[in-house]
C-alpha cells in the first residue's frame, strides 16, 4: 500500500497538479506565496520525501542565475492518485461494490449517460487489445 501525503507534501502536488508542467523548488515556493510561509529548507525537505515516496520525479534542469536547479513532476495525474489511494489494497470484489455504490449514487440522467459512454469506450479498447 502507497503511504499517504501529509498536508504538506500534498499542497506541493496541488501546486504541480495546477501548473502541468516541471517546476523548481523556488518555482513551487513562489506560487505558493502567501498561502504557505515556507522555508527553503522545508520545501527541499518536502521535495526529497515526495521524490522517496516516489510521487514526484525530476523531469529536467533549469538555469537560474549562478547554477542549475532540478525541476519536479508528478509521476500520476491527480485523478489517478485519488484512484490509487482509493483502490490500492482492495480485492476485485471490494472494487467492484465501490463502482456500483459511486454509480447508484449518481442521479442525473446526463452523468449516467456520460459514464455508460466511457465503459463502452473502454469495452471497445478491451476488445481491441485482446482480439490482436
Amino acid at each position: 500500500m502507497r503511504e499517504r501525503l501529509t498536508k504538506s507534501e500534498m499542497a506541493i502536488m496541488e501546486i504541480l497538479w495546477e501548473e502541468g508542467k516541471g517546476l523548481t523548488a523556488t518555482e513551487i515556493v513562489n506560487i505558493a506565496g502567501e498561502k504557505k510561509t515556507w522555508k527553503d529548507s522545508s520545501i527541499h525537505l518536502l521535495i526529497n520525501k515526495l521524490l522517496d515516496k516516489g510521487v514526484i520525479e525530476v523531469v529536467g534542469f533549469r538555469k537560474t542565475m549562478k547554477n542549475y536547479a532540478r525541476t519536479f513532476f508528478p509521476v500520476d495525474s491527480k485523478q489517478k492518485y485519488i484512484v490509487n489511494q482509493i483502490t490500492d489494497g482492495m480485492s476485485e470484489e471490494e472494487r467492484k461494490k465501490l463502482y456500483e455504490y459511486l454509480i447508484g449514487e449518481e442521479k442525473k440522467l446526463e452523468m449516467i449517460k456520460y459514464i455508460q459512454n466511457l465503459l463502452t469506450k473502454r469495452k471497445e479498447k478491451c476488445t481491441e487489445i485482446h482480439n490482436i
